[in-house]
């Protein structure tokens, strides 16, 4: 199983394209590697790559060549998030891609790097320029890094599954199928991941794991893993079991597993529920994370994602969007002083945990009625479990 972590720098954060510090970066890499990681999965935010619609920036993509170089001089691969998109919890977008609307956006929307209060994003799924935009970059960015040896493969829109949530089923798998022939076109032999949400996974409108399959591509689920079973009960591994079993029946093939965070408090503070998110003591949030890697391999997952390398530091608190308090400020393997927490211990120690048994039902039923099929599911399975 390759074992991943989301990267921004710890210093220099989502800037990470236009303050460009070599020295940090390879640091960071460094100690990424020297934990046991295989890749990191890294966002290259539409505006830095992309400022006008027809054009690209070549010092960006320079500095995105050297990233490559610096991944490998450290045996790390990449996963590069192309058109991001939604990263920690909102769409980063290109001002070329707004529409002025009287109205509030559908949601968190930065936009140089300001929060747009007023405003429709044109879709990407439907919207001609932003199509024709798509093909520029393919052609300038892919089709140049194909053969990086770097380069594990491009996550197309990070925050898809949110998009596809929201959008017209026929529009979402259009795009999905017209994304992955473009990028194949320009690199025969990438990988090309879409991330899905196990909440669209409820809705009979959903792009399935199988339609992603179809099209070319590999699905990806992501899940908070703090926020097990609607938040009832945080740090639930049950629940990470059942939705991976859930998943890859779908897929009818084991699929990747990325975890939307796990947000801890302060070193020595104990556990505690706030808005809605569990925040767990680093002790207790090891034992979990060993809980998730051991049931990643029991489900033979092709790869587990980590989400962030470190923690926000205090003085980017103000910059949006971590100006607005959330779990996102906590969720790294790093505190935000570059310590590292105790959560790095579950990469090195087995968990000993009672095995789950797998999840069984039938895929074609579940369609007819996702959201009756998926509670009756996961009450069976916590039956069957031995859950409380």
């Amino acid at each position: 199983m390759l074992l991943g972590i989301g990267y921004l720098p710890r210093r220099s954060g989502p800037a990470l394209w236009r303050e460009f510090d070599a020295t940090e970066i390879q640091e960071d890499m460094a100690h990424i590697a020297e934990l046991g990681f295989q890749a990191v999965r890294v966002p290259l935010f539409w505006a830095d790559f992309q400022p006008g619609m027809e054009r690209i920036a070549p010092r960006v993509l320079d500095r995105f060549g050297q990233f490559l170089q610096i991944a490998a001089d450290c045996s790390l691969r990449v996963k590069a998030g192309l058109w991001a998109g939604m990263w920690d919890g909102a769409f980063w977008w290109p001002d070329w891609g707004m529409n002025p609307a009287p109205i509030p956006p559908r949601w968190p929307l930065l936009v140089n790097d300001q929060f747009v209060r007023w405003g429709r994003m044109r879709h990407p799924f439907t919207d001609e320029r932003m199509l024709a935009a798509r093909d520029i970059l393919i052609k300038e960015l892919v089709g140049y890094f194909a053969t990086h040896p770097a380069l594990l493969g491009w996550e197309p829109l990070p925050g898809f599954g949110r998009l596809a949530a929201s959008a017209q089923r026929s529009a979402a798998v259009e795009w999905l199928e017209s994304t992955t022939e473009s990028l194949k076109e320009a690199a025969h032999d990438c990988s090309c991941t879409y991330l899905l949400a196990l909440d669209a996974l409820e809705t009979d409108t959903a792009v399935w794991p199988d339609d992603v399959i179809e099209a070319g591509g590999e699905p990806n689920l992501s899940l908070a893993t703090f926020a097990s079973d609607r938040r009832r009960l945080p740090l639930n591994p049950r629940w990470i079991a059942f939705a991976l079993d859930l998943t890859s029946t779908l897929a009818q093939q084991p699929i990747s597993l990325a975890l939307a965070g796990l947000p801890t408090v302060a070193a020595g503070d104990p556990s505690a529920a706030r808005d809605g998110v569990f925040y767990a003591n680093e002790e207790e949030a090891a034992a979990h994370l060993a809980d998730v890697i051991a049931i990643a391999r029991d489900r033979e997952c092709p790869s587990l994602w980590l989400w962030r390398w470190a923690d926000i530091p205090e003085e980017r608190w103000g910059i949006p969007p971590y100006n607005r308090p959330n779990w996102r400020r906590h969720t790294g393997l790093l505190r935000a002083d570059g310590s590292e927490k105790k959560l790095v211990m579950a990469l090195t120690e087995a968990a000993q945990m009672d095995d789950i048994p797998r999840l069984e039902y039938d895929p074609d039923e579940y369609r007819s009625d996702p959201q009756t099929h998926f509670s009756r599911l996961w009450y069976e399975f916590q039956q069957t479990s031995g859950s409380q």
